[in-house]
């Protein structure tokens, strides 16, 4: 029985084919474009604008779009509002197409072959740094939010999240209500954090713990371009993991920091192993982490007194053997990952050391390596506070570019 397609009212341009996702805010279809006989995906929108944090979010996502021209990074085709556009409150988004993404692809039975990783991971840090050549921090780099293709094209999508370099300090309000996190995450229950306010803090970080750099975790005051590349070292483990020699079953994948919980912002309370007289859970994001890379690390990078007392309080722990997850890595592949999760941001390693790293001699390609050729600078930007009616008008602006 075929599926049903819904009536979406994007005209007769576009021809919907099957469904082939659901996020955050809507379903997205696989759709032709029938002008030109070109594969694209649609994203249906909802309710764009009965959130102001989403409505702020997907508008920066297109603003970014548009802004980045990189064969890594997909491209914004088309946006289609009602004609009704005076109170029009769903959004059609025209995107490049990909088959699948990485998320996907690591609980199917698909594997890769040690050149397939390489190539792929080569260019989600082609995207990266082209991206931070343009002032952009993507701040959610993930596994579904690496879209690959069957000839191992690689593009990463969902910039909802990311902020251009002049925003690299947290606002004012959300980093004091961070540093509060320290001085009352032992006397605060679940239901005080949320009176607190803790949905607008998170506006301000990165949500999806198992990618989230040391730094962000410790709540630092400023983080910058590095935490991309620890979350591209996590990203890059996956890849790894795919490698039937390293781990022949499909189903025991699994990201390399799976934490289920992160402390303060989201800590087990139901724990009562305590570490600098804060609640730490055996797989509390940071200890896990610990459990990987060792407790040896240089914190000179942090800050507040609190975190590094926090830090400093775990057990004493050597790093863990890699080949241990991975036999069959190769020296290249181990070295280049142990550099890209180093703990301390200051001593990871830049994108640009990471493409000139030997591993990469192979398939080193300037049609890949170009850089941004002026900062990205728009006029939305950030978490300040906009009412409706504004975003609604800058929304019709950027529309507007893609208008013929």
């Amino acid at each position: 029985m075929s599926e049903r397609l819904p009536k979406w009212n994007i005209g007769s341009k576009y021809e919907l084919i099957r469904k082939v996702g659901k996020g955050t805010y809507g379903s997205v279809f696989e759709a032709r474009d029938t002008t030109i006989g070109e594969k694209i995906a649609i994203k249906n929108v909802k309710s764009l604008f009965e959130d102001e944090i989403e409505a702020k979010h997907m508008l920066r996502e297109i603003c970014i779009m548009r802004t980045l021209d990189h064969p890594n990074i997909v491209k914004i085709k088309d946006i289609i509002i009602p004609v009704d556009s005076d109170s029009y409150n769903n959004v059609y988004i025209a995107m490049e197409y990909a088959e699948a993404d990485l998320k996907k692809l690591c609980k199917s039975p698909t594997y890769l072959d040690h050149s397939q990783v390489r190539f792929l991971i080569y260019q989600a840090i082609c995207g990266c740094r082209y991206m931070h050549s343009a002032n952009i921090m993507h701040r959610d780099i993930k596994p579904a939010n690496i879209l690959i293709n069957s000839n191992c094209s690689l593009k990463i999508c969902d910039f909802g999240l990311s902020r251009s370099y002049r925003r690299l300090n947290f606002e004012e309000g959300v980093e004091n209500s961070k540093r509060e996190q320290w001085d009352h995450c032992v006397e605060d229950d679940a239901n005080q954090r949320a009176k607190k306010g803790i949905s607008r803090i998170l506006t301000g970080h990165v949500v999806t713990r198992w990618y989230r750099a040391p730094e962000v975790i410790l709540m630092e005051r400023e983080y910058g371009k590095e935490m991309d590349v620890w979350s591209l070292g996590c990203v890059f483990a996956e890849m790894l993991g795919m490698i039937r020699e390293n781990i022949p079953q499909y189903v025991e994948r699994t990201p390399l920091f799976p934490g289920k919980s992160c402390f303060p912002l989201s800590p087990d309370l139901s724990t009562n192993e305590m570490k600098a007289g804060y609640p730490c859970s055996e797989f509390d994001q940071l200890s896990l982490i610990f459990q990987i890379v060792g407790t040896n690390q240089d914190f000179s990078f942090i800050t507040d007194p609190k975190a590094r007392r926090y830090a400093e309080a775990f057990p004493s722990t050597p790093p863990k053997d890699l080949r241990e997850n991975f036999p069959a890595i190769t020296s290249s592949e181990l070295d280049l990952l142990k550099k890209m999760l180093s703990f301390n941001p200051r001593k990871r390693i830049t994108l640009d050391q990471a493409l000139n790293h030997p591993y990469f001699f192979p398939v080193r390609d300037n049609n890949y390596e170009i850089l941004a050729k002026a900062p990205a600078d728009f006029v939305f930007d950030g978490d300040q506070e906009v009412d409706l009616f504004t975003l609604r008008e800058i929304f019709r602006r950027e529309v507007s570019r893609y208008t013929n």
